[in-house]
């Protein structure tokens, strides 16, 4: 399950200035290990049982009178797994209907600076803790208000495999939670509620983020509801791979536990920028600062298609392209693929792209970031020099999975 990452971890021999100097004894460096920031588990079979029929007398109260589905917030301790449930988790969740139109918005980064009260009391309303139950036990996460009438965006892994859940609001207002659509590579999941007028969170472009910018997290670590830490962002565009997915994530000191999942990280302005997902720990427990999320450009893209129904597909221009030193803006092309439209409208090896949909690119990874807000048959406009010429190209995105030999 958990995956590691030697290379996130620095350190290793001492050196040795000057062999006048007796050689230092060995340092043990912890393993680390790149963990989801899970839901809270609690894993007692007694208080399931109890919680399991309590929930169902009250889902048949909620039925008569109208009402809404209260789930308690039972103490219990970590145990044995469950006896007489499956050793695999089975989803399920109601499904709820999708191609409602729905989408995440992304707003431009606001020009007022925020005190982190300010931010807190901006989101307190749009946070969620989400309570679930599958063949471990029980368990709570968190998750983010996306619309009045009750989208609920959180991780995958809150509740993948969940056969039940509620979402418990900011007043203690209580609901059932059907799902909407979920992907475990993205880590990400949308859940419905049956609400109104509730309080949107608003997000925030993480493409203006930067080192060194102020962040805070809401979430429900450890059961704690609405907490919130602060910090800064550490890196960004951090290569992961976790569960065997690579993900691209906004790196924090911010801290994030377990029962973050599917939190917020906000920008200083009180907006969204990403979806808190994991954290690296090391064996020792020594590790701290060193926890992640989703940015907001990849959450709108993977939620949009959540909720529109559609399979996620893994867009690529068919094209290679090289940083080359000294060149501040521009990447130079160095392969396109026989199948790619770049080829088909007259790309060449030799061409420097200097813009991706008006936005200079200096880095891969810049031109990455575009890619990945883009559709499977979308466009993207190419502003390319060749030659002392300027030139555009309007290039087709292709379905990654058709095209297997493209890396």
């Amino acid at each position: 399950m958990d995956q590691q990452r030697d290379e996130l971890w620095q350190g290793g021999a001492w050196e040795q200035p000057s062999p006048v100097f007796p050689t230092p004894p060995p340092v043990h460096i912890p393993q680390p290990k790149v963990v989801r920031a899970r839901r809270a588990k609690r894993r007692r079979w007694t208080a399931f049982v109890v919680m399991l029929a309590l929930i169902g007398s009250l889902t048949g109260l909620t039925v008569l009178l109208g009402g809404t589905l209260s789930i308690p917030d039972l103490d219990i301790g970590i145990g044995d797994s469950i006896p007489g449930l499956p050793t695999q988790a089975v989803q399920t969740l109601p499904q709820a209907q999708t191609g409602s139109g729905v989408t995440v918005t992304i707003s431009p980064q606001a020009e007022e600076k925020l005190s982190y009260t300010q931010v807190y009391e901006k989101n307190e309303p749009s946070i969620v803790s989400i309570h679930v139950i599958d063949q471990e036990g029980m368990g709570q996460g968190t998750g983010i208000v996306l619309t009045e009438d009750g989208y609920i965006i959180t991780n995958a892994h809150v509740v993948q495999g969940a056969q039940v859940a509620g979402v418990v609001l900011s007043n203690d207002l209580s609901y059932e939670a059907s799902l909407v659509g979920i992907s475990p590579e993205e880590d990400l999941a949308v859940l419905k509620i049956d609400a109104q007028g509730l309080t949107p969170a608003e997000f925030g472009d993480s493409f203006a983020v930067k080192v060194g910018d102020e962040v805070s997290a809401l979430g429900n670590p450890l059961g704690y509801r609405l907490t919130m830490t602060s910090g800064i962002v550490s890196a960004v565009d951090r290569q992961m791979v976790v569960e065997g997915s690579t993900m691209y994530l906004l790196q924090t000191n911010t801290a994030i536990n377990f029962g973050n999942s599917g939190g917020a990280l906000l920008n200083d302005r009180g907006q969204v920028i990403g979806v808190t997902t994991v954290k690296i720990i090391s064996d020792d427990g020594s590790t701290e600062g060193l926890g992640f999320a989703i940015p907001t450009e990849r959450v709108k893209y993977v939620v949009d298609q959540l909720i529109a129904g559609e399979e996620i597909k893994t867009p690529v221009l068919g094209i290679t392209v090289i940083q080359e030193p000294g060149r501040a803006v521009g990447l130079k092309v160095d392969q396109i693929e026989s199948w790619s439209d770049a080829k088909t409208k007259g790309m060449q090896v030799g061409d420097i792209i200097t813009a991706v949909n008006g936005r200079p690119v200096r880095t891969n990874r810049e031109l990455q970031r575009i890619k990945d807000l883009q559709r499977v048959g979308d466009s993207l406009t190419l502003s390319v020099e060749r030659g002392g010429e300027s030139l555009e190209f309007a290039i087709r995105l292709s379905d990654q999975a058709e095209h297997a030999a493209y890396n």
